[in-house]
């Protein structure tokens, strides 16, 4: 934080605290939307620019999480408890999943559309109270409809969000799909938005436009965190135990290569050393790469053509998967790997039980209607592993962040 910055910080607080005690003091509309402006002013100045960014891209995750709640009748039953609500109460009415019950409410509690009060225990909020009130269930239904007779009338251009169509309509994939949590990768809110039969990765293959974009958001989705590279113990864990004459770090499904670009940078290595694996429309579309990582075209559905690598890196591949098909590709892995030797290292979020993040949850949404995928819990975590005969060595966490790297071995 720079001078000019903290004397910022430091001069809208004092704005804050006095605009707050006006309004103790006035009790006026005026002066509570002043003191709200200060406290807005306050916070943007305290945000990091790339988190703001990435919440307002994300935010539409949040009206389609607080309509398909409504949908549910949430809102209602958090209304009438006299009590902490469970996710199981919450899905009988529609006799929806719990898992899917338990993922919306991550996003209502980081929201304020509901709290708290242990895992799996929700209660009202004065948010949650007001979304039974008929006017505001017209307003947001109204804007609802509104958005989704917008999109039917939009050119291509609109498009600027591929993504934004398919949240549009998902309240209503839901509805038809009786509630069901998403996991058939031909069979989920995409496809229903785009009326078509393939998976979100053959719907890419086949918009050429919407694939650039794609790739180019993925080389830049660091959410400017360090690279692991930087708080993982490479040395420790990977380096001072590998072999001369085995590949390193093979990255599954790793787009353009710029992960292994970044761990080349710190720990420079000559050729043979890293591998870079993707379907074949990606490799073939990189323009530049260093020469010593070795491209290979790859679907990780299939078996893994590296073996006896010091270690497979998976970045933002799970959360794209079902537990189903996330076995299909770990299993493929494993029989590639060396027992005592190979590790797998997963890199995507760890949500917390209780109280999750901003962030996580939002991803959780985002996945959840494209792939269709889900952000994992410790224990989900370690439940999708040792079904496949690993162990999980670490979850590697950076300061305060939930996403980390997950280690695991052959059992």
């Amino acid at each position: 934080m720079t001078i000019d910055e903290f004397f910022t910080i430091s001069s809208l607080t004092t704005k804050v605290v006095a605009s707050i005690n006006a309004y103790k003091e006035a009790k006026t509309d005026l002066s509570r939307r002043e003191a709200l402006q200060n406290a807005t002013s306050l916070v943007r100045a305290l945000e990091n620019p790339a988190d703001a960014i990435y919440k307002l891209f994300a935010s539409p995750s949040v009206l389609m999480a607080v309509k398909t709640a409504n949908d549910l009748g949430i809102f209602n039953v958090l209304s009438e408890s006299t009590s902490f609500v469970t996710p199981e109460k919450l899905a009988v009415q529609k006799n929806a999943d719990i898992q899917l019950v338990e993922r919306i409410m991550r996003v209502l509690v980081c929201n304020g559309f509901a709290g708290e009060l242990g895992p799996g225990q929700y209660e009202p909020t004065h948010l949650s109270r007001q979304m039974t009130e008929r006017k505001t269930i017209g307003t947001m239904d109204s804007l609802y409809v509104f958005c989704l007779a917008v999109h039917s009338r939009s050119n291509s251009q609109f498009r600027f969000v591929d993504f934004l169509p398919i949240i549009q309509k998902t309240p209503e994939f839901f509805q038809k799909s009786g509630y069901k949590n998403p996991g058939d990768p031909k069979d989920g809110p995409l496809q229903h938005a785009y009326n078509t039969s393939g998976s979100c990765w053959d719907w890419l293959a086949e918009n050429p436009k919407a694939l650039d974009r794609f790739n180019t958001f993925m080389e830049g989705s660091r959410d400017e965190i360090a690279h692991w590279a930087d708080w993982f113990p490479v040395k420790e864990r990977l380096l001072d135990a590998s072999l001369d004459g085995r590949p390193l770090l093979v990255d599954v499904g790793g787009n353009r290569g710029h992960e292994l670009v970044g761990f080349k940078n710190r720990f420079p290595l000559g050729a043979g050393k890293l591998v870079l694996e993707d379907l074949p429309t990606v490799i073939e579309d990189i323009q530049t790469l260093d020469s010593d990582i070795e491209r290979v075209k790859h679907d990780f559905f299939s078996p893994q053509p590296v073996k006896g690598a010091r270690a497979y890196y998976f970045k933002h591949i799970m959360h794209d998967w079902s537990d189903d098909n996330c076995r299909v590709i770990l299993n493929h892995t494993i029989a590639a790997m060396e027992r005592g030797y190979s590790k797998i290292l997963i890199e995507d979020y760890i949500v917390p039980d209780q109280n999750a993040g901003v962030k996580e949850t939002l991803i959780d949404m985002v996945v959840m209607v494209w792939c269709p995928g889900i952000e994992r819990t410790r224990q989900q975590w370690t439940d999708l592993l040792q079904s496949v005969g690993l162990t999980i060595g670490n979850f590697w966490l950076r300061d305060e962040h939930n996403k980390g790297i997950i280690e695991a071995e052959l059992q």
